[in-house]
């Protein structure tokens, strides 16, 4: 069992938000969560490098003791709850978020029993709570995630609003990896294409494209990848790229919806967005695409319009034409002095 370990897949700490209408998940980078007001971390162990997240690898029936530090930045003394709380992607965005208070924890959340649930923590100072992570037996191999949130007891006036009630917390991630067969398996199930056309060649606005596409981790092991977006053209010319880049943690059995914008458009043309999902181990390899037509009305009725009046102009032309002959024609020949016979 190893307690501490930084997996090599991307992870972090989420510092999360409560408002009095409900949980506002923010996903953040690997470091300690901090809000100005407090901080919270996993208790340093000894001599080891200090943890931004719990990671641990459990047997199912295994138990194991840990603890959560929390600092308080501030100069007055804080009250601050504790609870556990499952953790889940949000749909749109994969944002890391754990579960609110009083909600149904079925993971990670409900493995975890802290000594104490509620700290006043001095000014400048810090407690640490212990607690113990107990896996059930027959729990399913691969990653579980959770957390272990403080929160501010009850909201409280948000600056010279007091109709707004805003109510802070913090949490720790907690990875919890059960020994067994890992199976990562990511795959793009959606692609959608939405494209603005410029209105007119090198004119004002020149419109844009979004690409938003379904992503599934059917394993069970939380993973992340490189994406790369190509909008291409007729006869395979890349109109727009987007480079390589990474995409959000996903956990197992969980579907984020991504989404890329991009600028500049052509007035005419039938775009191709081609997603593709790598990683640099080789075990994210999976790609979809969506087809759809620029079309700027604008330009369409202009080029009617030009096109109307190129035929106006010829017939025109011809019809003047036609009427100089046939004047020439009803004068007759002209006598050799002249005068018209």
């Amino acid at each position: 069992m190893t307690r501490g370990s930084v997996l090599r897949l991307t992870s972090s700490i989420a510092a999360v938000a409560f408002v009095t209408t409900g949980l506002l998940p923010m996903a953040q980078t690997a470091q300690a969560a901090d809000n100005g007001a407090w901080s919270a971390a996993p208790t340093k162990q000894g001599t080891f490098t200090a943890r931004q997240y719990f990671f641990l690898e459990l047997s199912p029936g295994a138990t194991v003791k840990d603890s959560v530090t929390v600092k308080n930045a501030g100069q007055v003394a804080q009250v601050l709850d504790l609870y556990p709380a499952d953790a889940f992607n949000v749909e749109s965005g994969a944002g890391f978020a754990l579960r609110k208070r009083g909600d149904k924890n079925t993971d990670v959340g409900s493995w975890i029993t802290l000594e104490k649930t509620r700290v006043e923590v001095p000014p400048g100072g810090s407690v640490s709570v212990p607690f113990t992570v107990t896996v059930p037996r027959g729990v399913t191999p691969g990653d579980h995630a959770g957390g272990v949130v403080t929160i501010e007891p009850a909201p409280a006036p948000s600056g010279d609003n007091s109709q707004i009630q805003i109510q802070r917390a913090l949490g720790v991630r907690t990875y919890v990896r059960i020994a067994g067969p890992l199976t990562p398996a990511l795959s793009i199930t959606k692609v959608d294409l939405k494209v603005r056309p410029a209105r007119l060649p090198f004119i004002g606005q020149q419109g844009g494209a979004t690409v938003t596409y379904s992503v599934r981790n059917s394993g069970n092991v939380r993973l992340t990848a490189d994406r790369i977006i190509t909008l291409d053209g007729l006869f395979g010319r890349t109109l727009r790229n987007t480079g390589r880049g990474p995409i959000p943690e996903i956990l197992p059995n969980s579907t984020v919806v991504l989404t890329e914008s991009f600028t500049k458009m052509p007035v005419l043309n039938q775009v191709t967005a081609n997603v593709r999902l790598i990683a640099a181990d080789g075990k994210v390899d999976t790609s979809g695409s969506a087809t759809a037509l620029a079309v700027s009305w604008v330009f369409l009725f202009l080029l009617f319009l030009i096109v109307v009046g190129i035929v106006l102009a010829v017939l025109w032309s011809r019809r003047e034409a036609n009427l100089v002959s046939q004047m020439a024609a009803d004068a007759g020949p002209l006598s050799p002095t002249g005068d018209q016979l």
